[in-house]
């Protein structure tokens, strides 16, 4: 048997006296009104909360958000300004070392490597990012012009005879022309291409012996004899500091050395200037 709950009848009366509609309400929510009244205001005060919390974030976010576009706005400017002075010192700097390169490169008889218009100068690059795209093409260019250009030692030794008139090393009578220098070896030493380029002769070669012949692209031409072995092949493809052969003493010679020749566009030259930038 269920029990029946009690309730409480409120009755309204106005001024007039007049009585309204009876209202039934249980009795507990009288006794306990105070804990009804303290949950009303603990919700109250939680959405009140939340209501403060949520504008509060959104404040924050569009702190951060005008922060944010300030630092932008500053790094913007700070990149212009480094545009136009600080890096722009730095490529100065650079076109001065690449004169001083094309200088020694002269010296040599070695054509200048020209740049083309653009440049920390030009109006038309306004950016650091279009300059440093010209020089980075700009060097490419003259690494791979300066890898086909004949410098250093085909082998590490001394000279024992240089370019241009000597005595005949076998008579010690007569003065005959040298066309190169010959180099002190031990037979069977490395010898190495000075710069790359293709196999244009490979072989027996008169007074060269054992010659090799190496075309690099550029006017230039090598020249490697008394050999006692050859390491490449006509037509061979070689870089700059490949294995081309060994020392030894085929041909005209007097003993194990290597006789090294470069050419100019067809005519001999003394190939001393061309082992060191000095």
């Amino acid at each position: 048997m269920t029990r029946k709950k009690d309730k409480t009848t409120i009755i309204f009366v106005n001024k007039n006296q007049n009585i309204n509609r009876p209202i039934h309400i249980p009795s507990a929510y009288i006794r306990h009104w105070k804990k009804y009244v303290w949950a009303l205001g603990a919700c109250f005060a939680l959405l009140l909360g939340t209501i403060f919390y949520l504008s509060y974030s959104k404040a924050s976010v569009q702190l951060s958000k005008d922060q944010l576009a300030k630092e932008l706005a500053k790094a913007k400017t700070q990149t212009a300004a480094l545009d136009t002075s600080l890096i722009k010192r730095y490529y100065q700097s650079i076109d001065q070392k690449l004169g001083k390169i094309n200088k020694y490169l002269k010296a040599r008889g070695i054509k200048p490597i020209t740049k083309d218009a653009g440049g920390e100068k030009s109006d038309d690059i306004v950016s650091v990012e279009e300059i440093g795209q010209f020089y980075d093409g700009y060097l490419n260019r003259m690494a791979n012009y300066v890898a086909y250009t004949p410098l250093g030692y085909p082998h590490f030794g001394a000279i024992t005879s240089g370019y241009g008139h000597r005595e005949n090393p076998f008579t010690g009578e007569n003065v005959e022309s040298h066309k190169g220098l010959d180099i002190k070896g031990n037979y069977g030493e490395i010898v190495r291409s000075t710069a790359s380029g293709r196999v244009a002769f490979a072989g027996r070669r008169g007074g060269y012996g054992n010659c090799i012949v190496i075309n690099h692209g550029n006017g230039f031409e090598t020249y490697y004899g008394h050999l006692s072995k050859i390491l490449i092949e006509e037509g061979q493809k070689v870089n700059v500091g490949d294995q081309i052969g060994k020392i030894g003493s085929t041909g005209r010679s007097t003993g194990p050395h290597l006789h090294y020749e470069v050419h100019k566009n067809g005519k001999v030259i003394n190939p001393r200037s061309f082992l060191t930038l000095e």
